[in-house]
């Protein structure tokens, strides 16, 4: 088997409409079109792609894994202009923190959505990856 690479990361929630207002004007994602699944939700979309999935918590708190201990430590999004979301992230008053990869011209940005989840937004200059 070989994967080609990452399709979307899936965001369970109980106020779907925070989470998609956050992945909307935080991170500059577009809500699209998305199947009318049993639950209720929003695709995010990059790139004409949808990357990140935000679904109704399921009732008792069942994730879609089947396990209300589910985790993961964190989801990376790929950034174009690391100056220019900078800027975007000082307006939106969200707390963040920076880094810089050792070695490299990699630099991140790391924030927590809503639910907490901790989202990497990582810029590669000239769009290379190490």
């Amino acid at each position: 088997m070989e994967v080609a690479t990452i399709d979307h990361v899936n965001v369970e929630t109980d106020d779907i409409e925070r989470s998609e207002q956050f992945y909307r004007e935080v991170i500059g994602l577009e809500k699209g079109p998305r199947p009318n699944f049993d639950r209720p939700g929003y695709w995010m979309y990059a790139g004409g792609q949808p990357v990140v999935h935000i679904m109704k918590t399921a009732p008792e708190n069942k994730m879609l894994t089947g396990s209300k201990d589910a985790s993961i430590s964190h989801f990376s999004l790929q950034i174009k202009d690391f100056e220019a979301a900078r800027e975007h992230l000082d307006t939106t008053g969200v707390d963040y923190e920076t880094n810089e990869v050792p070695g490299t011209e990699i630099r991140q940005f790391f924030l927590e959505d809503p639910e907490g989840v901790l989202i990497e937004l990582i810029h590669f200059p000239n769009t290379q990856r190490i």
